[in-house]
């Protein structure tokens, strides 16, 4: 007997938790935190304490309730009494927190199975920061690679490659006792690295699936152009082209590809990109991975910038000591005040204390991270601030963005090329669409069981 049963990511974006029961072996697909988590209970300070284990959230039934699963710390103030779990592993997807962001709930002895550059990124940000990114301790992690299959037991899973908004990301086919199982993760096919998501359909379709587990972020809507990361790149370097001063642009960090967009473009333009001493340490770490990226130490069309701190001196001893590592590339705000037109500065919400050393004219401001912040669909305190800030020091908003999910034209494309069986929508608040595109959808609801 074959089932699933979705825990998040069933009618919603986000939160996936996906257990795949086949015979005597239990895995879970990802187990990720919903965007909206606790929204409705919890606020700024108003927070369950870590001493609380997942008692608060078992309250207000935030966590799927289950024995066999959680760690004996997680459940010391709960009404479950620990036991043994009787997972056999979870399998990762890629680094997003709606993809991991509540593995550290789980027993420290479940096998956790994920790339290697997703672990990279986490220990990354853990680094950086360790309230924000944390997968817990575990003591048996496994690494895996494009193209090569892995056994959990009787299952044997091959993860593929696909292109997303952060490196490291993966499908998986799972060959299971009723057929092969498709999982597509979270993916796109408008960037520079859309090969890998077409390997994916390519080996996913030869598989041919019983059933395919297939994200829908997009469903919902249809934007008129379905912009592409180098579209992105040319409308960057084009308000680069026309600004008088200094240009600032906010994205991820862990987008990779959105990053070689502005370096390419600032580059184009004869300005410097300028990264702060965290970003600077996200791309120093992630070259191993991925060599295409520049050197923060030496390159020169990088700059790192040094805020001012303590001795207000600018010297070494200031900083951290894995920042002073970029010392010999650092950048203040009195040279970028002195020649403003040279420079794009990457300014994220909680440097724009900068700006008031930069004192900025006829600046210009390129917003290029999720569309949902500008949507209105959550972080209106965050945004009412950015819009505060950015009319203070009249600077000129734009906005440059391509999505690092499909759209719903390749969304079609893909379902059809594959061709499974029977088709299953996740990561998506319209899963009924996705009967358009195929004539056996199977619509998941959270926490019921789905026999295939």
């Amino acid at each position: 007997m074959t089932s699933l049963t979705f825990y998040g990511g069933a009618g919603e974006i986000g939160g996936n938790k996906i257990l795949l029961e086949d015979k005597d072996t239990k895995i879970y697909l990802d187990f990720g935190e919903e965007f909206n988590f606790g929204e409705d209970y919890f606020y700024e300070y108003l927070k369950p304490r870590k001493a609380n284990g997942l008692e608060i959230y078992f309250e207000f039934n935030l966590i799927p309730k289950l024995t066999n699963l959680y760690s004996k710390k997680m459940l010391n103030k709960t009404d479950i009494k620990y036991q043994k779990p009787d997972i056999d592993a979870v399998i990762i997807s890629h680094s997003h927190s709606d993809h991991i962001g509540h593995i550290p709930f789980l027993d420290e002895d479940i096998p956790i199975y994920l790339g290697h550059g997703t672990h990279k990124l986490t220990q990354i940000y853990h680094k950086l920061y360790p309230g924000f990114c944390n997968i817990g301790e575990h003591t048996d992690m496994h690494h895996f690679s494009s193209g090569k299959p892995f056994t959990i037991k009787h299952l044997e899973i091959t993860p593929i490659h696909v292109e997303h908004s952060t490196p490291g990301a993966y499908g998986f086919i799972i060959k299971t006792s009723k057929g092969n199982l498709v999982y597509t993760g979270d993916f796109r096919l408008h960037g520079p690295r859309s090969d890998m998501t077409k390997e994916f359909i390519k080996k996913a379709k030869e598989a041919k699936p019983y059933a395919m587990i297939c994200e829908g972020t997009r469903m919902e809507s249809e934007a008129e152009h379905n912009f592409t990361e180098k579209e992105v790149e040319e409308k960057v370097s084009g308000i680069i082209s026309k600004s008088k001063g200094l240009v600032f642009g906010y994205f991820s960090m862990s987008n990779v590809d959105r990053f070689m967009s502005f370096y390419a473009a600032a580059k184009e333009n004869k300005r410097k990109l300028v990264i702060d001493t965290k970003f600077a340490y996200v791309l120093q770490n992630l070259r191993e991975k991925i060599p295409l990226l520049p050197d923060p130490e030496t390159d020169e069309n990088l700059k790192v910038y040094f805020r001012l701190d303590k001795s207000c001196t600018f010297i070494e001893k200031d900083y951290s000591t894995w920042e002073r590592d970029f010392m010999r590339n650092m950048i203040t705000y009195e040279e970028i005040k002195k020649n403003p037109k040279e420079y794009l500065m990457h300014l994220n919400f909680n440097k724009l204390i900068e700006l008031v050393y930069l004192q900025p004219e006829n600046a210009d401001f390129i917003y290029s991270s999720s569309e949902h912040f500008l949507e209105g669909e959550g972080n209106e305190e965050e945004k009412k601030r950015w819009v505060a800030w950015m009319k203070h020091f009249g600077i000129k908003f734009h906005k440059a963005h391509c999505s690092g999910h499909a759209s719903r034209k390749d969304l079609e494309y893909v379902i059809k090329e594959i061709n499974p069986e029977v088709l299953i929508p996740v990561h998506t608040n319209v899963p009924e669409a996705f009967k358009e595109f195929h004539p056996n959808v199977l619509i998941p609801e959270k926490g019921k069981k789905m026999e295939l």
